[in-house]
């Protein structure tokens, strides 16, 4: 009975998991872990505190659309309103400051025509956030 049990003990601890890799990051894209308020797919970012821990480049307060797998935006419509830790990928270019923010520019001769002088949307020039994972911080997002 002890040689089995120590046979046993033996291939237990012989066992190695090896870690979940991570998938790799595009040289375009960095990965970042900010505290924002959700609004629907809208996330705006929240200035960090001493507390807060924030991976990846300092943003500020920025708004990103958010998209992701199923199971994420299932996440993310739960947490409509609330405050939360999200991590995510975000092309380096939508952070750069530089560079032209309007939406559209026409070049025109006459008037516009019925129905497509339309201005573009905030959503147009918002960076976009492949989002990995959601984690709640507050119930409500304190100004609401």
């Amino acid at each position: 009975m002890t040689t089995v049990l120590a046979v046993l003990v033996l291939a237990l601890t012989t066992i190695h998991v090896e870690p979940q890799e991570k998938p790799k990051i595009p040289d375009d894209s960095v990965e970042l872990t900010v505290v924002g308020c959700l609004k629907g797919r809208v996330l705006t970012t929240v200035p960090p505190r001493e507390a807060d821990v924030q991976r990846g480049l300092n943003v500020g307060e920025r708004t990103f659309r958010v998209n992701g797998k199923k199971d994420v935006m299932d996440e993310v419509k739960r947490r409509n309103k609330q405050l939360v830790e999200v991590v995510g990928l975000v092309k380096r270019s939508s952070l750069d400051d530089k560079g032209i923010k309007a939406g559209r520019v026409a070049i025109s001769g006459g008037s516009p025509v019925s129905g497509t002088g339309h201005l573009p949307t905030g959503v147009d020039n918002t960076p976009v956030m492949d989002v990995t994972a959601v984690r709640l911080r507050e119930t409500s997002c304190g100004s609401e």
